[in-house]
């Protein structure tokens, strides 16, 4: 019996289990359907941690749709499937390279599995101050130099950025390293053509997909995918390892939840929706560029991520107008450029309501764009692992400069390090810290 009709069948017991509110609101009448489906692991239920009937057939209906070795539900996000990938495949002082525009978790992931971390430098570009792709030479020739075990990284980037992972594949295999690649904002990439290939499809050994970012699920629901080709790991080690991280008390509507996601995400109508949308946002792009509208539109680009910006302001202050102005919220917005999400649920209204606000902006004729200044190659003076819980002092910022930092300096979204603890302080790190920064004594 799938997750979904179990929890919509009707029960004849009295139930004495955890949790006490009987499946019925007792304060927050305004969400009777999520109490109502919310039950604990009870007789004839599954268990996410060992599962062998619902969740488990779930599970490999989704592990086919993916074509994956094993697919596994997640309902505490993307975080945890990338700390069980970590703790999986790294062991205590493994050598493991990270492209540096990886999200946090992996920096925690380093300080849980003791991995003693390089840092791989993506491409960049300055006109619209995003990180973009790896370069498989320039990864092969550092893979040529270092013995690692694993290589971590981001594809797509936040602004739906891929790169080319069956080369990089290529290249780690021939180095015998393993690949994860954090691919959260991917999870549409099996349902349309006009969409790129997965990783795993391309020769990553895991990947990780938030479904609540593109897919229209739930917040907190995403899957851990392993591919069928990877050497030396089991299926059961990763279950191991994502048992460690996720709660006893796993959310049945979450888990629900993703398995209805994927029952939609292979329907004729969800192949229409994706496609439509990507046709509509085509119409609009090709509309505003009349209007001084410049789109990020490079080979490989996830079309669902309109990552734009106008000539003349800023993208503080387009973000800014379109705020306070048409109560409009961009994801993320740097100083030549924002970013707006799209996926399953965006509709063509929305869409028209950022068109038409874009055409209205008033802009300065005078105003220039300028390149943006990217982090420096970080100086890694201690290893996460052991950066973590020192025992840290304050100074004034003015003597901060190659200090060891003991605070994680990130914004959020997309939650990438511009400073993690363990590292020097250089001088391009003083714009973004406080006056008293704290330092590792």
């Amino acid at each position: 019996m799938s997750i979904i009709k179990l929890l919509t069948k009707k029960f004849e017991r009295t139930i004495f289990t955890t949790p006490s509110h009987n499946q019925k609101p007792i304060f927050s009448k305004e969400y009777n359907g999520l109490y109502k489906h919310d039950f604990s692991e009870i007789e004839g239920f599954d268990n996410l941690s060992n599962p062998v009937n619902s969740i488990l057939m779930a599970q490999g209906k989704a592990s086919d749709i993916l074509k994956t070795k094993q697919t596994f539900f997640v309902t505490q996000g993307s975080t945890t499937a990338i700390l069980a990938a970590m703790k999986t495949l790294i062991n205590p002082i493994d050598k493991v390279l990270v492209a540096r525009n990886c999200h946090k978790s992996v920096y925690n992931g380093l300080i849980l599995t003791a991995g003693m971390v390089d840092w791989f430098m993506p491409e960049k570009d300055e006109k619209w101050g995003i990180y973009t792709t790896i370069d498989p030479k320039k990864l092969e020739s550092t893979l040529e130099l270092n013995q690692y075990k694993v290589f971590i990284m981001t594809s797509p980037t936040y602004e739906g950025i891929n790169s080319n992972i069956a080369e990089i594949s290529n290249v780690c295999k021939k180095h015998d390293v393993y690949l994860i690649v954090d691919e959260a904002h991917g999870a549409l990439y099996n349902f349309s053509e006009k969409l790129p290939k997965t990783a795993i499809e391309q020769g990553a050994d895991v990947s990780v997909n938030s479904l609540h970012k593109t897919a229209g699920a739930l917040n907190q629901t995403a899957v851990l995918n392993i591919s069928a080709n990877i050497k030396n790991f089991s299926s059961t080690s990763f279950q191991n390892s994502l048992n460690l991280f996720q709660t006893s008390s796993p959310s049945y509507p979450l888990l629900a939840n993703i398995e209805a996601c994927f029952n939609y995400l292979t329907s004729k109508e969800a192949k229409k929706e994706i496609d439509g949308l990507i046709d509509e946002i085509e119409k609009m792009k090709s509309e505003l560029k009349r209007f001084g509208v410049e789109f990020y539109d490079e080979e490989n680009h996830d079309p669902t991520k309109i990552l734009l910006r106008k000539n003349g302001i800023s993208g503080f202050d387009l973000s800014d107008t379109l705020f306070s102005e048409f109560n409009i919220e961009d994801e993320l917005n740097n100083q030549n450029s924002c970013l707006y999400l799209t996926g399953i649920g965006t509709t063509k209204q929305k869409l028209e309501k950022l068109k038409n606000a874009l055409k209205k902006i008033q802009t300065n004729p005078s105003f220039e764009f300028e390149n943006i200044d990217f982090q420096p190659y970080p100086i890694v003076k201690l290893q996460p692992v052991n950066a973590y819980n020192r025992d840290f002092i304050y100074v004034n910022k003015n003597d901060s400069l190659l200090k060891i930092s003991n605070k994680m300096i990130l914004p959020y979204p997309p939650g990438i390090g511009l400073l993690y603890p363990g590292e020097a302080i250089q001088k391009w790190h003083l714009n973004y810290l406080n006056n008293d920064v704290e330092i590792i004594a």
